[in-house]
Parts: structure tokens; sequence; C-alpha cells
């Protein structure tokens, strides 16, 4: 098993921690799960065990070494993505078309986290065609404003009841779709899902100041930056499938 097939999927920054760790001697070698948490390790724990299980420390530093080398000669370009009115000269791409491209071009999965949704049945058609033409599989992140005492009974109803009618009003397929728990408990303290990304495929990653409404998609002055870096994509992804096995999140399921 070589290092670009078992690496290519950790982030180059848990490369680089790594490597660090081994060559300081803060991680003992040969390298295995209780050690990798106790350095901050938490992602991709059977890959790196995987490649660097049973090397000694000059072996396992080796293969980062090759990892970030080939890492350095592919690293991708980051493409500026912009709403809003543009000066003399300006070659960001437009936020809504990198979006449906995004959707269009989904084969096998889409997380998608957002603060602000509001008719967003044009946003969001491309992704549904790719549910139903591809078997894509989507999940979604979404903010819940955070219930005032004495709400408690029927907040989520009353928060994501009328979500899918009013921004996928095309039935089924649907996305799952997450809130954050900490919306149930009145405040203070008090908190927000305010990400507002998107990762296709675990390849490309989206990330933007825009909401999913109108406005953000074509009227506001909007940026965000659009990575084709699976290393990064997956890394992204795992931060949100994180809070669902930690149970962090709960699911509204649509009745």
């Amino acid at each position: 098993m070589t290092a670009r097939a078992t690496l290519k999927d950790v982030s180059t920054s848990a490369i680089e921690r790594l490597r660090a760790a081994i060559a300081s001697g803060q991680l003992k070698t040969p390298v295995d799960r209780v050690a990798l948490l106790g350095t901050g390790i938490r992602h991709q724990l059977d890959v790196i065990e995987a490649a660097l299980g049973g090397h000694r420390s000059a072996a396992c530093l080796a293969i980062l070494d090759v990892a970030l080398a080939e890492r350095e000669e592919r690293k991708p370009t980051p493409e500026l993505v912009w709403t809003g009115p543009e000066g003399p000269g300006g070659a960001a791409r437009d936020t809504a078309v990198v979006l449906r491209e995004l959707f269009e071009g989904a084969r096998e999965s889409v997380i998608l986290a957002g603060y602000s949704f509001d008719h967003a049945r044009d946003v969001l058609a491309p992704l549904h065609a790719a549910m139903r033409d591809h078997g894509v599989r989507a999940t979604f992140f979404v903010d819940i404003p955070q219930v005032a005492p004495g709400e408690e009974d029927g907040h989520l109803a009353r928060q994501l009841g009328g979500f899918f009618s009013t921004n996928w009003p095309f039935g089924e397929p649907k996305p799952r779709l997450y809130y954050d728990k900490r919306a149930l408990v009145p405040g203070p303290p008090f908190s927000s899902l305010h990400a507002k990304c998107v990762v296709v495929d675990g390849a490309r990653a989206f990330v933007s100041s825009a909401n999913f409404t109108k406005r953000g998609q074509e009227r506001n002055i909007e940026v965000g930056v659009l990575i084709a870096d699976p290393s990064f994509a997956s890394y992204l992804a795992g931060q949100w499938l994180g809070l669902v096995e930690a149970g962090l999140v709960g699911e509204w399921i649509a009745v």
C-alpha cells in the first residue's frame, strides 16, 4: 500500500502535525490510535495507522515527507467566488453559477451547511436533480433560532416544519436535515449555526459568506472560495459528520 493511496484523504495540516510530533519525539513509534488521539489527531485514524503502523520514526518521516512533497507539487489554486458588483478587471466567479455547477456535478454526496434559507428552490433545484438522477446523498446542517424560555414545546416543529415546503418543494428524494441541539436550550449562552459551505463528493469544497437566499446569491456583496482539494474537502466533511457521530446535532424527520 503506497503513501499516496493511504494518505491522500488526510489533510495537509494533519500530516504536518504528525511529522512535527514524530520528529520531536512527542509521538512515539510504532504509531497507534491511542497515541494519535493524544496528539489531537481525530480524523482518518484507520488510514494513518495503515500508512505508519509498524514503522520506526525514520520510515514514518520518510512516508510523510513523500506525501507532503507530492501535495506541494499538486497544490490546487483556490478560486475567488463573488456576489455583487465588480470593478474593472474583476475575475471572480459568480456565487450562483458555482453552486449550480457543484450540484450538477455531484455524483456521490453533498454536505451543505447554511445559516439562512429563503425560498431557495432555484438554488437547490440542481441538487434535487442530482439526487434523483444519480443517487446523490445530501446532508444539510441548518440554523434554528435558540428557543426562548417557556417556548420549548413545539419549537422544532415551528422552526423546521415548513423547511421543505418552502425550500424543497420537489418531494423525494430529500436531504437529511440536522440542527444544533444547543438551540433547544434557552440562553444565555447563545449560539448560532452560522457557517455557509458545501462539500461535494469529498473532493471539492466551497466556503462562502453567502446565505442560501436570493439576496445572498444575486444582490449582496458576498465573498467565498472554491477549493478542489480532496484532502481539505474530506477534512471539512469530517468536521460536520463528526457532529452527527458525537450526537451533537439532532435530525429533523419531516412527517
